[in-house]
């Protein structure tokens, strides 16, 4: 078994990481928003990036082999693309190219790794989240215990302050108390990705250190919603040993309450946040009701094509923000839009009435991106979705195509 450790040492040690497709699955998850490498200086900015993994994976594909991937993911990439060029046509906005672009380079990224001999996507994607949670467990222990202080202050892309570790950032640093974030934009970006990384580990390869590592690690985040998750994902994989783990949930609860029983922002900064304020009715952090309630009321003026995803941002200026949340996208693209978005977990539905487990799988992805809105111009969104479908397709044997799938279960 690899530990987290000898992985790292293999990628700095071992040629084979410095593979091509290595490097390239590696820059595609950190080249753009949530990674805060562009913004720490360390790359370029994210748009020259996503600019270089497009040109860089399409000439690769096109002069590297032959082998292609799944008819199913070839028929979700490009359905999703054509009414994304139907979006643009229609409302002659180029935010659907980027899209388009996005998805492609998805695409590129999968095809690559296909012609590889064994799939390397996955094992990357989990080894660099273990690794953050890993880097930010022990910079978490060495800030409590007063041995390590932020090395630079950086603007996240909100305008927030963000604090540069060295070992991770952040962009909760209160009275000398932390939420890890690794090298995400904020902690429950870690916590979100990390869950995903978690699901996929457990689901196609078992590494008892990877998975040991993300659930240690991520409790450092110190989200509530990445506590409320793993319940869920102890549920599905460890219920016939929950008697056993309770203990350890209540030492770990406990430790949250402690460490930020220490100050009381840091305190509201985790737990305040889910008080009733008896002044306005609703929870003291709710800062999405009036978001969902703009959204949803922009939505049912236009419900089928939506009001086109600039078009909002314009409408925003007079009706105020209009961002994360769960109804952003179905202003933006309406019923169609929104269909179009997620036929890739409306796949792994249909194919959660064949395997429980990707029944499972396709719940943890409608928590995730309920709570942490799907944003399809970023490119770490449909890389990761596709990322796991592939390892559906591929550990998963006698797999009927797509055309079967919707002719059995219409």
């Amino acid at each position: 078994m690899k530990s987290i450790v000898s992985i790292l040492k293999n990628a700095l040690l071992n040629k084979k990481y410095l593979d091509y497709k290595y490097l390239l699955f590696f820059f595609a998850l950190v080249a753009g928003w949530p990674c805060v490498f562009y913004l720490l200086g360390w790359l370029p900015h994210y748009k020259l990036n996503y600019i270089c993994l497009f040109i860089i994976s399409g000439i690769l594909v096109v002069f590297n082999g032959k082998k292609t991937i799944s008819t199913n993911i070839s028929i979700l990439v490009f359905f999703q693309g054509f009414v994304w060029l139907l979006y643009f046509t229609y409302y002659q906005d180029t935010s659907y190219i980027t899209r388009i672009i996005l998805l492609l380079t998805t695409y590129f990224i999968l095809i690559i790794e296909k012609r590889s001999k064994e799939n390397i996507l996955l094992p990357t994607y989990n080894s660099w989240l273990a690794l953050q949670a890993l880097l930010g467990t022990i910079g978490f222990v060495l800030v409590l215990l007063g041995l390590l202080e932020p090395i630079s202050v950086f603007r996240e892309m909100d305008g927030r302050p963000g604090y540069n570790f060295g070992l991770f950032t952040t962009n909760t640093y209160i009275d000398g108390l932390i939420r890890i974030a690794g090298f995400f934009d904020e902690p429950g970006a870690l916590a979100h990705w990390g869950l995903i990384a978690l699901w996929g580990n457990k689901l196609f390869y078992k590494n008892k250190t990877i998975e040991w590592g993300l659930l240690i690690g991520l409790s450092c985040t110190l989200s509530l919603a990445y506590y409320v998750q793993l319940l869920f994902y102890l549920f599905v994989f460890y219920r016939l040993s929950l008697k056993k783990l309770f203990p350890i949930l209540c030492v770990v609860v406990g430790s949250v309450i402690l460490i930020s029983s220490q100050s009381e922002q840091f305190y509201y900064a985790i737990f305040g946040r889910m008080e009733y304020d008896a002044a306005t009715g609703t929870l003291a952090g709710d800062n999405r009701s009036d978001l969902l309630a703009r959204c949803w009321k922009v939505f049912l003026e236009n419900p089928i094509l939506g009001t086109g995803a600039s078009n909002l941002i314009e409408m925003s200026k007079e009706i105020g923000f209009v961002g994360a949340n769960f109804f952003s996208l179905w202003a933006a693209d309406g019923i169609l839009g929104i269909l179009t978005m997620w036929s890739p977990f409306l796949y792994l539905l249909v194919l959660g009435t064949r395997r429980k487990k990707y029944l499972f799988l396709f719940v943890m992805f409608m928590i995730e991106f309920i709570h942490r809105p799907y944003d399809p111009t970023q490119l770490l969104y449909p890389l990761t979705i596709f990322m796991i479908i592939s390892q559906v397709i591929s550990k998963t044997p006698h797999l009927p195509d797509s055309r079967s799938l919707i002719k059995n279960n219409i």
